[in-house]
């Protein structure tokens, strides 16, 4: 239908108090109005400005071109901030992380010396254990010579005893022998 309406505007059709008769016809009027006014339906007051033609560009303040500028100038002053807050951070890690090898390595060095001292420690207390086993087993043989002498000691006075009696007997024998 709207082809039809357009055919009929377009080619002068004479058929446009049809269409206006038929239930599914619009009659679309459109209506534009000028930038300038305003909204309402009141025209545009007098005293204000005439309006530009569109072919000139509209100018802006020179204060808004300062203060983007401005702004662009902070962004990039901002964004040179970070970077150099970042080099910065950057360079601390590795310093850290240098200073964390360092101490790894001294950590790692006391700690076979450590291992190192136990195990000294442990061997020496095996021979320190080796030896008292050996004292402790020449002390039981002194013992047992010891005590081998002391019972030996305990015979002693009855042969001294013994003997005391035979060289009576031997200076009795000889004294007879000699009076004789």
């Amino acid at each position: 239908m709207q082809t039809a309406a357009f055919q009929g505007k377009k080619g002068g059709n004479a058929d446009g108090d049809k269409d206006a008769q038929d239930p599914d016809y619009e009659n679309i009027t459109l209506t534009f109005r000028n930038r300038d006014q305003p909204r309402g339906s009141h025209p545009a007051p007098v005293n204000q400005a005439q309006p530009r033609p569109s072919s000139d560009p509209v100018q802006v303040p020179t204060w808004v071109h300062r203060a983007i500028m401005s702004l662009y100038i902070l962004l990039a002053l901002t964004f040179l901030f970070l970077i150099i807050l970042s080099i910065l951070i950057l360079l601390k890690n590795s310093e850290m992380s240098r200073e964390l090898l360092s101490l790894k390595r001294e950590l790692w060095n006391a700690s076979s010396a450590a291992q190192e001292c136990r195990e000294e420690q442990k061997k020496g207390w095996t021979v320190i254990l080796q030896n008292f086993g050996e004292a402790m087993k020449a002390i039981r043989e002194i013992n047992t010579k010891v005590q081998g002498g002391h019972e030996k000691l305990k015979t002693v006075p009855a042969e001294v005893n013994q003997i005391n009696k035979n060289t009576q007997k031997i200076l009795e024998l000889l004294g007879r022998n000699t009076s004789t």
